[in-house]
């Protein structure tokens, strides 16, 4: 778990601290977000802390941070348990994602369809042989439970359906990143701003159905939604944001701070 605490520099009238807990996938575009704003808001103290979508929910719903940092939506369950603790989730869509499939760079297959993609996951597709690829086992990694990511997969891509007994569930992002590249059977999935230009690896195009053409996670395929495989990223505020929290969320929403969403690798909300 990485906790970064960013002070402001420069005085304006803002004054307070925000704690922000979650996602794994939002953790560089937070650092990012608190790091910019902190330069015109030094009476401003933002806490960051990653270790995954459901961490941050929990610490929502206990109502120890300000802003839950989410790769997927809050289930009804999570919303209810928050009510219960006079937690009213109040959703922000914060930026686009395309979640990528990486692979390495000298695997020959070019693309997956959504259900090739799914059978490997369940374990139905064991060997890359069977994609068109060399007679080699597939080694699967995945984020762990505590990921939003892991969730939104296993709901759009598994359709729900229980994951196979050889894939091997990563802490980060950024780990399964370094096993993929490091791995040439290997594949993994995440989003894009976290596999962008990654050495030894690439990203394949996604056919949403069989003999439908393959398609890149790139911005102008998520933003038309005929990337298979998109989401929002999310914040999550107990009711309407005010003070340091309304004042943080407002910049990251500004024309700024979705430059900085670009500039991460992740696609603006505007």
């Amino acid at each position: 778990m990485l906790t970064t605490l960013i002070a402001a520099t420069m005085l304006t009238g803002q004054s307070g601290s925000v704690t922000i807990k979650g996602s794994d996938t939002l953790l560089i575009l937070n650092q990012r977000w608190a790091e910019a704003y902190g330069k015109s808001n030094s009476n401003v103290s933002i806490s960051v802390t990653g270790g995954g979508s459901s961490i941050g929910i929990r610490a929502f719903i206990n109502r120890v941070a300000e802003i839950c940092a989410s790769s997927r939506k809050m289930k009804a369950s999570e919303i209810a348990s928050a009510r219960s603790n006079r937690a009213i989730a109040n959703e922000i869509p914060v930026a686009l994602d395309g979640l990528a499939i990486l692979v390495h760079e000298s695997n020959p297959v070019k693309s997956l369809t959504m259900d090739e993609l799914r059978r490997i996951y369940i374990g139905q597709i064991k060997n890359w042989s069977e994609l068109g690829g060399p007679n080699a086992s597939i080694t699967v990694f995945s984020r762990d439970s505590n990921s939003g990511t892991y969730g939104f997969f296993q709901e759009k891509v598994l359709r729900n359906q229980n994951w196979g007994s050889q894939v091997r569930f990563m802490p980060s992002t950024s780990e399964e990143v370094r096993e993929v590249a490091r791995t040439p059977n290997g594949i993994a999935y995440g989003g894009v701003a976290y596999f962008a230009n990654k050495k030894n690896t690439k990203m394949l195009p996604i056919a949403p159905t069989k003999g439908a053409e393959p398609v890149p996670p790139s911005e102008e395929m998520v933003r038309s939604k005929k990337y298979p495989i998109w989401r929002y990223l999310y914040y999550y505020t107990n009711g309407k944001p005010s003070g340091a929290t309304k004042s943080f969320i407002d910049f990251c929403l500004s024309a700024e701070g979705q430059r900085i969403v670009e500039q991460v690798g992740y696609y603006s909300v505007k």
